[in-house]
């Protein structure tokens, strides 16, 4: 498995450059997910400050981050989640820089994120994937994810997705 890290307030810089150019690829590939409005400097920020997110460094350069905590959105409410009365730990904004993608960084950081969800005894993680990115949804699909309803956040449909550890 690869060296996975938290990241420090210093990295602020380094994730928003890794950030900009995921929404640059996802728009070459016509995918309306992230934009200026979203992930923002200040939600970016806040995840690094409550030492929630998580990256993998390829040659020193952030090659890719998730986000790992129990905030769950309120849209979750409408899910028909299968271990809703578990306390599950919930993925945030998992992604990898453009020029690391296809080398099986994302599938390291699921691996990560459920042995971090393990470790901290969460029974399940939970996460929200965009009806319209097929590579996130084939990602958590091909990895044991189950979907188990929609939510409509600003850009659109979201599937929720969760897994039993």
């Amino acid at each position: 498995m690869k060296n996975i890290l938290k990241i420090n307030p210093q990295d602020i810089n380094e994730v928003m450059c890794l950030i900009k150019e995921v929404i640059s690829e996802m728009k070459n590939n016509e995918i309306d997910q992230w934009d200026d409005v979203y992930p923002n400097y200040k939600v970016l920020f806040d995840d690094i400050h409550a030492e929630a997110m998580f990256g993998v460094f390829e040659d020193l350069e952030l090659a890719g981050i998730v986000v790992l905590d129990g905030n769950q959105s309120a849209e979750y409410s409408s899910v028909e989640w299968e271990l809703d009365h578990e306390s599950p730990l919930v993925m945030h904004r998992l992604c990898v820089r453009p020029k690391f993608q296809r080398r099986g960084i994302a599938k390291e950081l699921l691996k990560f994120s459920e042995q971090f969800a393990i470790n901290n005894r969460y029974t399940s993680i939970r996460l929200d994937a965009f009806s319209g990115n097929p590579s996130a949804l084939s990602l958590y699909e091909n990895n044991g994810y189950r979907k188990r309803g929609m939510v409509t956040f600003r850009k659109g449909d979201f599937y929720c997705y969760e897994k039993a550890l």
